[in-house]
């Protein structure tokens, strides 16, 4: 096929970029909602419009297709808590706004991204529990980094304390999220449940960032 400045490669290109993502969405909506061992590789074809075989042609299994899907929801994490992080305000402000952003951005308007980290990605394979360790070890640095800074401490016995905070901090939300947003999928209690945990996080932030002042 003739070439003219390179068009066709970038169609081509586009295309397979199309028919990935729509694997990908496909495949995130049915884990979230069936789990992945009831969506057969079959069925995320045909939800998203494509054949068994073009499925192949992207992902040689659906171990790689959960590795990407959660690659991509570990940086959508990443990325709802640092923006709301740099907003302007106190170091309080900011760290609220983290938690804040968490609850409503996070586990109500991507939920489906929610479920592939604390439970699709569970037990499947060591690989993809490095995976996930290695999710909440960068949230856990991104923390340590917020708090020093804010502190303006960087010694040991400073960082230590901050780690601490951090992997306590990460692993209330984690709690929280998964028994209101996955183990109890009607509660009504949500808004008033992320208001009472930001309320937490920011009252035992503040005694640790008194202290580091």
């Amino acid at each position: 096929m003739p070439r003219r400045n390179g068009k066709p490669a970038v169609k081509f290109r586009r295309m397979k970029d199309l028919r990935r993502g729509q694997i990908m969405t496909a495949a995130r909506r049915l884990f979230a909602e069936r789990g992945m061992s009831a969506a057969p590789i079959a069925v995320i074809a045909r939800a998203a419009g494509l054949s068994v075989g073009a499925f192949y042609l992207y992902f040689p299994n659906k171990e790689e297709l959960l590795r990407q899907l959660l690659e991509e929801a570990g940086w959508a994490l990443r990325r709802t808590l640092g923006e709301a992080f740099a907003r302007d305000g106190s170091p309080l402000d900011r760290f609220e706004n983290a938690g804040r952003a968490f609850f409503d951005r996070f586990c109500n308007g991507r939920r489906d991204m929610l479920v592939l980290i604390l439970r699709e990605a569970v037990g499947v394979s060591a690989e993809i529990e490095e995976q996930r360790k290695a999710i909440f070890q960068t949230l856990i640095d991104d923390v340590i980094g917020a708090i020093t800074g804010v502190t303006g401490d960087r010694g040991r016995t400073a960082r230590r304390r901050a780690q601490v905070v951090a992997v306590s901090l990460l692993g209330m939300l984690e709690r929280v999220a998964y028994h209101y947003y996955i183990w109890e999928t009607g509660s009504k209690d949500r808004r008033k449940v992320a208001d009472e945990t930001v309320a937490f996080i920011r009252a035992g932030l503040g005694s640790v960032l008194r202290e580091g002042a």
